[in-house]
């Protein structure tokens, strides 16, 4: 059984608030996971430390181990089906029609994969994703 994007949103919302990144919404679009934060700590473009902060949490909401053991403690933990991801940050504005995207990312469902299956390291993972970074 995977987690509906309903279920995603209110896991991440509360698991990565306390990391200072506020999901905004979760929400899929033509197959496409895609989730909305806001962060006081993006200001030109998402930091690669907020863009390993998501990795771990949908690591460990797919329930695959890497190689360096850094897990979330989810009580989800596994029960999502790895699927494509967009992550867009947003600036954090009281007025939604003032928002302003800040950067984007994403991560390709082959990847979450092929790292599961021991074909892509967690280093080559990790560089995929921030590839590509906007």
């Amino acid at each position: 059984m995977t987690l509906s994007e309903t279920d995603i949103g209110s896991i991440l919302e509360s698991e990565l608030a306390s990391d200072g990144l506020y999901v905004t919404h979760c929400e899929h679009h033509d197959d496409t996971l895609h989730v909305g934060y806001e962060s006081p700590g993006v200001n030109r473009q998402i930091p690669q430390s907020q863009v390993g902060t998501f990795l771990r949490a949908f690591l460990t909401l797919a329930g695959i181990e890497t190689e360096s053991g850094e897990r979330r403690s989810m009580p989800d933990a596994g029960r999502w089906d790895p699927e494509p991801v967009e992550v867009w940050a947003f600036d954090n504005v009281d007025d939604e029609a003032e928002r302003e995207t800040k950067g984007h990312f994403e991560i390709r469902a082959g990847w979450f994969h092929a790292l599961d299956a021991g074909h892509l390291s967690e280093t080559d993972f990790s560089t995929l994703v921030l590839s590509t970074l906007e």
